[in-house]
C-alpha cells in the first residue's frame, strides 16, 4: 500500500478535531502535521516500544514509562495507553517528499472532501491579480462538524518565493457569503508593487486536486508503507536490524553488549575504528567507562596491536596517556607511531608558554595540527585560543561552546577581527 493511501484509510477525523480546535489564527499553521499526528498507526507504535524496550536510543518519556510498567503487554494495552490516555496515534512518521504531495491534498480541500461525514468546504474564494498571472492566494471556509465551527484558510503563491499558508479566521456560525468577502477584502495585505485597480476576487466552485502532482511529487506518491515486524524477544529484534533493517540499531547492540553482539554486527571485523572515533571533536570520557573501547581493545582481539587500526583512532582521544595504557610498549615504539605520541604529547604539557611556542614555530602547520593532535582543553582555554587566533584568525571556528559564553574573551575575539 502506498503510503498516501494509508494516511487516508488511516485518518482519524476526531483526533484532527481535537488537534486544530486549539488554533484560532494562526499565519503559519502546520496542517500537515496535524494530519499526520491524527493517522493510526499501531504498528509504528509498536516498533517505538521496542526501540524502548530493547536498546538506549529511545528517548521518550511516555515509551519508557509504558516499558517500565508494562512487562508483558498486548494490543488493548497500547490501545488505552497511547490512544487513549495520550492521544498518541503513530510515532509522528515524516517524510519530506511525502510531505509536499500530502500539502497539495490539503490546500486544494481534496483531503477534507473525502471526509465528507465530519468535514464541509461551505465556499471558495481566489485573488489573482490582472498583471501578474505568477501571484495568487487562494480561500476557503471549512465546517467541522464535530467542533461545530468554521475554519477559513489562506494559501498564498507567488513565484520564487515560499508559500505562506495560514489559519486567518475562525467563525462560531456559519459565515454567509457576502461576509467572506467583506473579511478578505478587509485583513488581505497586497505586495506594495501591486496596483489597487488590478486585484480581483472571485468565488471558485472547488480547487480541483491536479493529479500531475503525482508525477511532480513522484517520490512522495511512489512511496509506500512499511511494515516492520513487532519483535517479543532481543534476539529476534536485534536479528532483523542486522540483517534487513536498521544498521544504526544493531551497532547499539554491539556497542552496548560488545561481549554478546560484537562478532555478530562486524562479521569480518571491518568498520570497528568508526565507532571509535566521532565525527567531529575528541572523546572527553574516560576510557575505563567505554565498554565498547575496552573490549575492543582487550587481548580477545588483535586490534591493539593493530598499528593502522591505533593511528585510525589515537587523535580522537584527549587523555593520551590513559589512551596508551592499552598499546603495548614496542608498538608505541614502532617507527610511524612513536613520533605521533611525541606531537600528541607536545600539546598535553601543563606549560601553556611552552604550548604558544609550538604554535609560533608551527605556524604554517596550524590546520593540520588543530585537526589531529590538539586535545579538547586547548579549545577551551582564554589564553590559548587567544593566541591561537593571533596566529591564525580561521582558529576562530574551533572555540568551544563553553568558551563562547565567556563574554570576556569573546570581547577580545571581536577586537582581533576588527583589527584583521
Amino acid at each position: 500500500m502506498r503510503k498516501i493511501d494509508f494516511i487516508y484509510k488511516n485518518f482519524n477525523p476526531l483526533v484532527f478535531s481535537q488537534h486544530i480546535k486549539k488554533y484560532n489564527v494562526d499565519y503559519s499553521i502546520k496542517l500537515t502535521q496535524l494530519i499526520l499526528k491524527s493517522v493510526k498507526d499501531i504498528d509504528e507504535i509498536k516498533n517505538e516500544i521496542n526501540l524502548h524496550e530493547f536498546t538506549k536510543l529511545g528517548d521518550n518519556l511516555i515509551y519508557k514509562k509504558f516499558v517500565k510498567k508494562y512487562k508483558n503487554y498486548n494490543h488493548k494495552d497500547i490501545e488505552e495507553y497511547f490512544i487513549k490516555k495520550h492521544n498518541i496515534l503513530n510515532n509522528s512518521f515524516y517524510d519530506e517528499d511525502l510531505s509536499y504531495l500530502l500539502d497539495e491534498h490539503i490546500w486544494c480541500g481534496e483531503f477534507f472532501r473525502k471526509f465528507k461525514k465530519f468535514f464541509e468546504i461551505i465556499h471558495y474564494f481566489q485573488i489573482d491579480y490582472k498583471d501578474y498571472d505568477r501571484i495568487y492566494m487562494n480561500f476557503y471556509c471549512l465546517f467541522i462538524k464535530t467542533l461545530n465551527k468554521y475554519y477559513l484558510f489562506r494559501y498564498e503563491y507567488q513565484e520564487g518565493v515560499e508559500e505562506q499558508k495560514s489559519l486567518v479566521k475562525t467563525f462560531k456560525r456559519r459565515p454567509t457569503r457576502t461576509e467572506l468577502i467583506k473579511f478578505i477584502n478587509i485583513n488581505t495585505h497586497h505586495e506594495s508593487f501591486i496596483k489597487k485597480e488590478t486585484i480581483r476576487l472571485n468565488e471558485i466552485k472547488i480547487f480541483n486536486y491536479d493529479k500531475s502532482d503525482n508525477q511532480l511529487y513522484s517520490e512522495g506518491y511512489k512511496l509506500k508503507h512499511k511494515i516492520i515486524p513487532h519483535f517479543k524477544s532481543e534476539e529476534e529484534y536485534f536479528n532483523y536490524h542486522n540483517t534487513k533493517g536498521d544498521y544504526s540499531i544493531a551497532s547499539s547492540f554491539a556497542l552496548s553488549n560488545p561481549e554478546k553482539y560484537f562478532h555478530r554486527y562486524f562479521k569480518n571485523g571491518e568498520g570497528v575504528s568508526s565507532y571509535l572515533t566521532p565525527s567531529s571533536g575528541k572523546i572527553k570520557e574516560k576510557i575505563s567507562s567505554n565498554k565498547f573501547f575496552n573490549f575492543v581493545m582487550s587481548n580477545k582481539l588483535n586490534y591493539q596491536s593493530n598499528i593502522k587500526f591505533i593511528e585510525k583512532i589515537i587523535y580522537s582521544y584527549d587523555d593520551l596517556e590513559d589512551f596508551l595504557k592499552y598499546i603495548p610498549k614496542n608498538i608505541q615504539e614502532s617507527k610511524s607511531l612513536k613520533e605521533e605520541i611525541r606531537i600528541l604529547r607536545l600539546f598535553r604539557v601543563k606549560n601553556k608558554k611552552f604550548i604558544v611556542k609550538v604554535f609560533k614555530t608551527n605556524k604554517d602547520k596550524l590546520p593540520d595540527l588543530i585537526k589531529s593532535y590538539m586535545p579538547s582543553t586547548i579549545f577551551e582555554d582564554p589564553y590559548l585560543m587567544n593566541e591561537l587566533i593571533k596566529l591564525d584568525i580561521n582558529s576562530i571556528a574551533d572555540i568551544s561552546k563553553k568558551l563562547k559564553k565567556n563574554k570576556k574573551f569573546m570581547s577580545k575575539v571581536k577586537k582581533l577581527l576588527d583589527e584583521k
